[in-house]
């Protein structure tokens, strides 16, 4: 029974029998926590609390043609050059059959709201006339994060992202996951920054994606959840030019990535020096990530397990300095969805993890 529960399920029907038995007198309220019912009500112990603990479901939505936006947008969307789509459609199909490979249960947003609008073309134009090019594929992590109970919704930055929020909650919804918080406002938060380095201990990107109001109205929920400590991180973004090594990063899993108990990988200059002494008094052993493999973010790892990541196969260096550490990697072709500006990390939202070691 996961740690965050009172009781298990056949404890809570037996509460609720106790309280409902006798229909001679008026109901009464059940003694009964929420995260005591998520399983009986919303059917499954929906949380990822965790970076490393084992994965057990996830959310994904593989790409289309809106990640070719046209030549002339290029600069705009921040690509280097047009992708090959089906290029990009197999390297996402082999992401998706390494999940399944470990027995991680695998949903498709596109699938899931395939009957109910006409995904394909909303990704394309909606809403506000822009291709979604960074959402299909490498997207699905930014748009929000599931802790124990259910999802926080965040809000997109950019003007070809937004709206992805309802068509992940409407994703979201269909498979009965609670919707926890919506950020809203003038709050700007994305997935994306969210690095977790236990259930108690998170640490989030600040940066051009997520402002401190959102910082802030997520962090309220996120310690409703039990988290203890939330550590921020300013991410150096752009002005007008986005030529590497200027550009800054978008996101925190962009330079660090949590790998095992105790182990990560970073990239420094994308990171003030202080969150590295911050990890260091954690007792948190540094794997620091090559410029050239860090330019396509080598540290988006996503871990299957303590320990077991999958990580693209291009990251030579990085793969080599982790296996040293012990690291079990399971390299994936990613050549041409480098280009979109997102790995493994981002193409997933995890719907469902084990809580894992704690610091």
């Amino acid at each position: 029974m996961p740690e965050h529960s009172f009781y298990s399920k056949k404890e809570v029907l037996e509460i609720v029998y106790k309280y409902t038995e006798n229909k001679k007198v008026p109901a009464h309220p059940l003694p009964l926590s929420y995260l005591d019912e998520l399983e009986v009500i919303w059917r499954k112990h929906w949380g990822a609390q965790s970076e490393i603990g084992k994965l057990r479901e996830a959310l994904v939505i593989r790409p289309g043609d809106e990640v070719a936006p046209p030549e002339e947008d290029l600069v705009f969307y921040q690509f280097e050059k047009r992708v090959d789509v089906e290029k990009v459609k197999r390297e996402f199909e082999g992401l998706i059959e390494a999940l399944q490979k470990e027995k991680v249960k695998v949903y498709d947003i596109r699938e899931l709201l395939r009957t109910e609008m006409d995904i394909d073309g909303w990704m394309l134009k909606e809403p506000y006339g822009l291709p979604h090019a960074r959402f299909g594929g490498p997207g699905a992590r930014d748009v929000g994060l599931v802790v124990n109970g259910g999802a926080i919704i965040g809000r997109m930055s950019l003007p070809y992202r937004r709206g992805e929020e309802y068509v992940t909650m409407k994703a979201l919804a269909k498979l009965g996951v609670p919707i926890l918080y919506t950020v809203n406002g003038n709050g700007l938060f994305e997935g994306g920054n969210v690095v977790w380095l236990d259930p108690k201990h998170v640490v989030l990107g600040k940066s051009v994606r997520t402002n401190q109001e959102g910082i802030d109205q997520v962090s309220y929920v996120l310690k409703r959840c039990g988290v203890e400590e939330i550590y921020v991180v300013p991410i150096p973004g752009y002005l007008y030019n986005t030529k590497w090594p200027a550009g800054g990063f978008a996101h925190l899993d962009c330079v660090f990535g949590y790998v095992d108990d105790g182990l990560a990988v970073i990239y420094p200059p994308g990171v003030p020096y202080e969150f590295i002494e911050y990890l260091r008094s954690k007792d948190i052993n540094l794997v620091e990530v090559p410029p050239d493999e860090a330019k396509w973010l080598a540290c988006n790892t996503l871990a299957l397990e303590p320990g077991k990541i999958i990580l693209p196969r291009e990251f030579k260096e990085t793969i080599r300095a982790l296996e040293r550490e012990g690291v079990d990697v399971i390299a994936v072709p990613w050549e041409e969805s480098k280009y979109l500006g997102g790995g493994p990390h981002c193409s997933t939202m995890p719907l469902i993890r084990d809580l894992g070691p704690k610091l």
